[in-house]
């Protein structure tokens, strides 16, 4: 592995940020692998899209999300190096923002393709916390992602 460009502490509303993002791509994660993300009853018989369920099921589905949430956990690790003063280089920060934007937009797709199908089959759908958490959870990351690059960037960092 190459040497960090910059190792130094960084200052505390730094730290705070890259953190704060770390803990984001978390809580992502565990939204997804956890929680539900949409249900729909088909004819009296409820069916739960979450992560475990559909890998219960042995469906690939839930191996795909289950991929998912283990990607969002390189944000994370990225997030905390950042925060002890391990300074990322940029690529590798863009290309978390572009795993987070890759996951956010593959859920969005698949849950609007779940109710689609749930409405065009006349069954009842309600979207379930894990997709709500889920959601809110990577656009704090992005926003704080953001601030951190600023924050790596900025000529005031010294």
């Amino acid at each position: 592995m190459a040497a960090m460009e910059r190792v130094d502490a960084p200052e505390g509303i730094t730290r705070a940020v890259f953190i704060s993002a770390a803990i984001s791509s978390l809580a992502a994660a565990s939204f997804l692998l956890f929680s539900t993300l949409v249900k729909t009853d088909r004819n009296g018989v409820n069916v739960d899209f979450s992560t475990l369920r559909m890998l219960a099921s042995g469906s690939s589905g839930g191996l795909v999300l289950l991929a998912m949430s283990l990607a969002m956990l390189w944000p994370a690790y990225l997030g905390l190096m950042s925060a002890v003063g391990m300074w990322q280089s940029r690529d590798r920060l863009q290309i978390a923002a572009g795993i987070v934007l890759i996951v956010l937009a593959t859920i969005m797709v698949s849950s609007w393709r779940w109710i689609t199908t749930a409405e065009a089959n006349g069954d009842t759908w309600s979207v379930g916390c894990g997709l709500i958490g889920l959601a809110t959870s990577l656009v704090a990351y992005l926003g704080f992602w953001r601030a951190g690059m600023w924050l790596v960037d900025s000529p005031y960092r010294e």
